[in-house]
């Protein structure tokens, strides 16, 4: 074995590593998200959608236990050859109401905040985002 070689394979074991960790923070960050959504009809879940160039403007159904969402984000996370940038987003209008608040008719909502998640649900996850990111390195990166 030469030196250049062992620079070499670990140069690829950290970029696969590096890579796998990215893949895998997003799929539990999104993940995250999907299930802390709240659920009526399991509209709002259906509608998170994974995207890679441009946001996609898909509107889906229903998935109330979110398992559908997630397996779709999964595939769509593992399945892209450019790992460098992820978008979620969800196209329902009210999704800004369910994140920051707006005062309604208070069937769903409380103080004009949803009910099932008062203080929104990406923000309250992407605080949560550095230790995730930690998490998935220890599991992944060469020792």
């Amino acid at each position: 074995m030469s030196f250049a070689k062992d620079i070499k394979d670990f140069t690829l074991e950290f970029n696969d590593a590096a890579e796998d960790t990215v893949r895998g923070t997003a799929i539990k960050l999104w993940g995250a998200i999907v299930d802390s959504s709240p659920v009526d009809e399991g509209r709002f879940r259906a509608n998170w959608i994974a995207s890679f160039d441009d946001t996609d403007s898909t509107v889906e159904s229903k998935d109330k236990g979110g398992d559908r969402t997630k397996a779709k984000i999964t595939g769509s996370v593992l399945s892209q050859k450019d790992y460098s940038q992820f978008t979620l987003t969800n196209n329902l209008p009210y999704g800004e109401v369910i994140e920051f608040g707006k005062y309604g008719d208070g069937s769903k909502t409380s103080g004009g905040y949803s009910k099932q998640a008062p203080q929104g649900v990406v923000r309250t996850n992407v605080k949560r985002f550095n230790s995730l990111l930690e998490s998935e390195a220890k599991k992944r990166m060469p020792k």
